[in-house]
């Protein structure tokens, strides 16, 4: 039997937990779909450190209740906003205590398909169930989008790989690797390289490697004004997108793409600096022609300073990034996508994340480039969750659909 739902999340990591958490808070009823911070949890290197500082990297509730500050009270932990390094077992402990407390009621399944019926949305999952939801939240992540270089895509998985398939790299211990890329997953993952055994290189097109200003330290309330510390970093400009992504969403488009996508580009921690430079090569202005399948090695060919030249390494990590583009989410079926106006790939979204297709909502990295670049991050979960309880609350027609307060929020 087909279950029918007012509205649907798909996507359990920040932004389909921090949305879930808004609705429950307002009252609308919906149902949230995936496995609970999956890319986290089973994508990144167990050692890995978030480039957000800790303030930043709180998901979203209507009320505040669930920060990390919160979480450091409730075990002891002593909480700066700033400054001392957040590791991803410590984010996964407290996103697995936030949605305990907010969004207890996540189903562990993955949808597979997702096309326009009527006046809502079929939804078909991987254990064979289906369902129709009114109203769709894409809340997916950043997974479908990674790129790897044309010159690495010939290569197969055991020689080539990109960074998102890495949770354990002990499998590179006593071996040589070459990592492909200068930001935050390429710069730290060479380093959690070198520093298990791994002889480690990373090639870079770009002339240098950028590193994000260091930390200033505690702050007197006068210097936080004069300079504020924002989610995307320090100064009035970055508060200005960060906090007023409706008022980023009236700028002209192109304008609006070129920041959204581009004005936070690849960067290295400044806690990663030290263990970085001196002590792993880094081959700027360097650009890969082709890789080659030796005897099971991988052959680069590289062009650098006019110059080209050869080298043999066990295996490539592109640390390449992603490129989003909503074509590219296996599950949305064609005539829906045909509906969907776009530009560059991404949908073009109305004030409350609504694209083209009535009902159908984009957020996080998809409405980067409507709403700022802080939807690139977890600092823009409170936005979207805000903007989707206020516009999905019509969508709550009687009363007693509220039901009765749970955990401090109204029952679904």
């Amino acid at each position: 039997m087909t279950e029918t739902i007012n509205v649907a999340i798909i996507g359990a990591g920040p932004y389909g937990l921090s949305v879930a958490a808004h609705l429950r808070g307002a009252g609308v009823p919906f149902e949230i779909f995936g496995s609970p911070l999956e890319s986290w949890r089973e994508h990144m290197p167990e050692k890995m450190i978030l480039r957000s500082e800790t303030f930043a990297s709180s998901l979203s509730d209507p009320e505040n209740r669930y920060t990390q500050e919160a979480f450091c009270k409730t075990r002891g932990i002593p909480y700066r906003k700033s400054g001392p390094t957040l590791s991803k077992q410590q984010f996964l402990d407290y996103a697995d205590w936030f949605q305990r407390q907010a969004v207890p009621n996540v189903k562990d399944v993955k949808v597979i398909r997702l096309a326009r019926q009527d006046d809502g949305f079929s939804l078909a999952f991987d254990n064979g169930e289906t369902a129709f939801a009114k109203n769709v939240v894409v809340a997916t992540g950043h997974r479908p989008f990674r790129t790897v270089p044309p010159s690495l895509r010939e290569l197969s998985p055991e020689l080539v790989s990109h960074s998102d398939d890495h949770r354990d790299l002990t499998k590179f211990i006593n071996k040589d690797v070459v990592v492909v890329g200068g930001g935050q997953s390429a710069l730290e993952i060479a380093a959690l390289l070198h520093e298990q055994g791994t002889k480690t290189r990373i090639i870079i097109r770009e002339d240098h490697v950028v590193w994000l200003d260091p930390h200033l330290g505690e702050r007197t309330p006068l210097q936080e004004r004069l300079w504020p510390e924002t989610g995307l970093g320090y100064g009035w400009k970055n508060y200005a997108i960060a906090a007023f992504p409706k008022l980023f969403s009236l700028l002209p488009r192109s304008e609006r793409f070129r920041i959204g996508l581009g004005k936070i580009g690849p960067a290295g921690g400044w806690w990663l600096r030290d263990r970085v430079v001196g002590k792993i090569p880094l081959l700027t202005s360097h650009e890969i022609l082709l890789a080659r399948d030796v005897g099971g090695s991988v052959r680069l060919t590289v062009h650098a300073g006019g110059n080209t030249f050869e080298t043999d390494t066990d295996h490539v990590i592109a640390a390449t990034g992603y490129t989003p583009d909503v074509a590219r989410l296996g599950y949305l079926d064609r005539a829906t996508l045909a509906n969907l106006k776009t530009f560059k790939g991404l949908p073009l979204l109305g004030p409350a994340c609504e694209s083209s297709v009535p009902g159908l909502f984009f957020v996080g990295m998809l409405s980067a480039a409507t709403f700022g670049p802080a939807m690139r991050f977890i600092a823009g979960t409170g936005h979207s969750g805000k903007m989707l309880a206020r516009r999905l609350a019509g969508t709550v027609k009687r009363p007693s659909q509220r039901g009765v307060p749970v955990a401090g929020y109204p029952a679904r």
